[in-house]
């Protein structure tokens, strides 16, 4: 397989218009940071930027200062505020902000979506159109 053409300018090329999320700006909050590149390399193909909190505490600063972001990616297994928790704090503070939900344990049995402050939730490991459908959605796009 020829892979010399696939620069990221040629990837984006060849971007059909139902990806194209240019303009859009995305919280990850994620306490590792792969996960975060992955999701970042993932939103660039599709012309977006993003930015990084790797714990609720930091979401909750960056929402503060007045940054203004489209959606959150949310992880729901963080260390010192869990993302159940940061969702809902951030939800008082931006009701209007749509959250998804990233993780594999919003998809157990034991989580009861019925009463969790997501918006949407995608299931680890993301796959980049799902994680594209997704947040479409959200966005009412």
């Amino acid at each position: 397989m020829n892979t010399t053409n696939q620069t990221p300018e040629n990837i984006r090329a060849n971007l059909s218009v139902e990806e194209d999320l240019s303009g859009r700006t995305f919280l990850v909050v994620d306490d590792i940071k792969v996960n975060y590149l992955l999701i970042k390399a993932m939103l660039m193909k599709a012309r977006a930027e993003t930015l990084w909190a790797e714990s609720g505490f930091q979401a909750i600063e960056m929402i503060n200062s007045g940054k203004h972001f489209d959606a959150i990616l949310m992880d729901y297994n963080m260390p010192g505020m869990d993302g159940f928790e940061t969702t809902i704090q951030l939800k008082r503070l931006k009701p209007e902000l749509p959250v998804i939900s990233q993780s594999t344990y919003t998809d157990s049995k034991d989580f009861d979506r019925a009463v969790a402050p997501f918006d949407e939730y995608i299931s680890k490991p993301i796959v980049y159109k799902e994680l594209i459908v997704k947040l479409k959605q959200v966005l009412k796009t």
